[in-house]
């Protein structure tokens, strides 16, 4: 009987030993990539105000391409409205540091109707997308300086501003808006002017509003309240106060809204989520709204307004 155990625990050992063996020299499966075939993936995002339009013209890339995506030269960019009015084009006499880029005479504009990109470059299928312009948005809003404090074990205590703003809710169209408050700072030894910077904005549980972290903005969004004329009505949202803080406090204060054309809301949402989505690797991957014909890319407007603050 002793006899018999101790041959059961030398075969189990033996089992064990090429067990671990074949752990130890890994197990392989060949995973068979499909071939990849190049498209064009095209990104142009312009807003009424823009003086400068941009296109990004690349090739896609398989996941074995040590390369990764690379910008294509040669392309031809047109912008149409309606079937055969050509707004803007681009040739590869605009292309510069690795896009495509056209100074405007003036502004880019404010269009009504549908707008066609079409982009055609050697070697390649041409691709194509449409979008609308947004109206210009319409702005009512109360400021109210100092009106809120916020405390954290770690940040202190911190004085805010509330804005409460009204916006347009069409019930036949997805409004979609992206708001920022800047503040204009001098340099306090020189007094020139240093620019406007965006001021950091937060809002409280309103499923309207949601945080936009790549841009620093809020987005808002009719998506709850999308059949209510009044629906984006007592927006409420908050952002640090500067009055009395230090000689870095800032002349002046300006709210700017944009109109998003849904297309540019969802790549907008969608490339947030995308990039702030977090390390939990069993999560779903987010996947980057695209409106181009490839897949990849978007195309998208919007119209902005500006109110000073004070």
């Amino acid at each position: 009987m002793k006899n018999i155990f101790t041959q059961i625990l030398v075969v189990f050992a033996l089992i064990t030993i090429v067990s671990c063996s074949k752990f130890a020299d890994g197990v392989v499966h060949v995973v068979a990539f499909p071939d990849h075939t190049p498209r064009l993936a095209v990104t142009v995002i312009s807003g009424d105000n823009d003086t400068t339009l941009i296109a990004q013209v690349t090739s896609t890339a398989s996941v074995l391409d040590a390369d990764g995506p690379q910008p294509v030269q040669g392309a031809v960019i047109t912008l149409k409205l309606g079937e055969d009015a050509i707004l803007y084009s681009m040739v590869e006499e605009d292309y510069t540091d690795f896009l495509y880029k056209l100074n405007l005479d003036e502004t880019f504009g404010h269009y009504q109707g549908i707008m066609t990109l079409n982009v055609d470059a050697p070697g390649f299928d041409p691709v194509t997308a449409t979008t609308e312009m947004p109206a210009k948005p319409e702005v009512e809003f109360t400021y109210v300086s100092q009106s809120d404090t916020l405390s954290t074990p770690w940040t202190g205590e911190i004085i805010q501003d509330s804005f409460t703003l009204n916006l347009v809710n069409n019930p036949d169209v997805d409004d979609t808006y992206l708001i920022y408050v800047d503040a204009l700072y001098l340099d306090p030894y020189t007094l020139d002017t240093i620019g406007w910077k965006n001021v950091s904005l937060m809002t409280r549980n309103d499923p309207r509003i949601s945080q936009h972290n790549t841009s620093g903005g809020l987005i808002i969004s009719d998506e709850t309240a999308s059949s209510n004329s009044d629906g984006l009505s007592e927006l409420m949202f908050l952002s640090e106060s500067f009055i009395d803080q230090s000689k870095w406090s800032p002349v002046s204060l300006r709210l700017r809204v944009e109109a998003l054309s849904p297309e540019l809301a969802k790549y907008y949402v969608s490339t947030d989520s995308y990039l702030n989505g977090g390390f939990d690797l069993f999560a779903e991957p987010s996947l980057i709204y695209s409106n181009i014909s490839s897949g990849f890319g978007c195309f998208g407007l919007s119209s902005q307004t500006i109110v000073v603050v004070n």
